[in-house]
């Protein structure tokens, strides 16, 4: 009986991932794209990004199974019609949320200011307010969003989410639709983007809804850079809609060296890099997801092409 396959693609670390799929599935082979000698044996794809076109050549494929968090790719790409599994690492959902912790720290507690104050030479305490005065919004309340609320949550923060389903966390404020998403901003010191990509979500955040923000927020992006329109938050900083921004992802990545946000006084950038794809946590999620399937179980989270996440 031919021995079935993986094909894998991750986009680094490839060597760990090799080395624990190979232990936690010893029963299979690991093909390493593009070098894949036997396409008939191919039942599992383990990618970030890959051509659909070679997808179809492996006639046996029998689910793909994402090494990220971000599926904008299977929204814009014409898969097989195989399930598609999503990547949803607590480790890193962990990272993410302690980059927000940062953040939200930073600006609540003053830091930005005192930094200033170094390069002067100004020894001066700035009072600031407890942390149950300063809201926290979250755009996006799934397993990373609601990881972000939990952690503000602990640290003593209100929190706010935005949802399209609501959800059953005591010491959450649910929102929903378009006033509810309004009234978040609106009321909250923080706010921070964990929105996929998807038609509804692109260009979501606008001049129209940073007119909403507090002009003393902070605005953090951890989702997806699409989501918000850099032309409108440069104006709307400008404009003093809003206090500051940190942007950990950005429309095109690398940001282009034309973009204002390089230089904008009141934005901070990092480089896509608030949470990392590990394989020593993800590639045992990816391997349990493969053991459900040849059970004849669900693997799960599955990517939902009806909403786009």
């Amino acid at each position: 009986m031919p021995v079935s396959s993986i094909l894998l693609n991750p986009y680094w670390e490839q060597s760990e991932w090799m080395e624990i799929l190979s232990r936690e599935l010893p029963e299979l082979s690991i093909q390493l794209w593009p070098k894949i000698e036997d396409p008939e044996s191919v039942e599992y794809a383990v990618f970030w990004i890959h051509d659909t076109d070679d997808l179809r050549t492996y006639p046996n494929l029998r689910a793909i199974l994402a090494v990220t968090a971000g599926v904008e790719q299977f929204v814009e790409g014409d898969y097989p019609d195989v399930p598609i599994v999503r990547m949803a690492d607590p480790t890193m959902a962990g990272e993410m949320a302690s980059f927000v912790a940062h953040w939200v720290v930073h600006f609540h507690r003053g830091l930005d200011r005192y930094l200033d104050q170094q390069a002067q030479k100004v020894w001066k305490t700035i009072r600031t307010p407890p942390p149950g005065d300063f809201p926290v919004g979250v755009l996006g309340f799934g397993a990373i969003g609601s990881r972000v609320g939990r952690t503000m949550a602990k640290m003593g923060y209100p929190v706010h989410a935005w949802t399209r389903t609501g959800g059953a966390e005591a010491e959450v404020t649910y929102h929903q639709g378009a006033s509810g998403l309004q009234n978040l901003v609106s009321s909250c010191a923080a706010v921070v983007n964990v929105l996929p990509k998807t038609p509804d979500t692109t260009g979501l955040i606008d001049y129209r809804l940073f007119s909403r923000f507090r002009p003393d927020a902070v605005y953090i992006s951890i989702g997806r850079g699409a989501t918000t329109v850099e032309a409108d938050l440069s104006a709307a900083l400008d404009d003093g809609l809003l206090s500051a921004a940190v942007l950990d992802v950005t429309t095109r990545e690398p940001l282009p060296d034309h973009s204002p946000l390089w230089n904008h006084p009141r934005v901070r950038l990092t480089p896509h890099i608030s949470g990392f794809t590990r394989a020593s946590t993800a590639a045992p999620l990816v391997a349990a997801n493969i053991r459900r399937i040849r059970r004849g179980e669900k693997p799960f989270p599955i990517f939902n092409p009806r909403r786009n996440y």
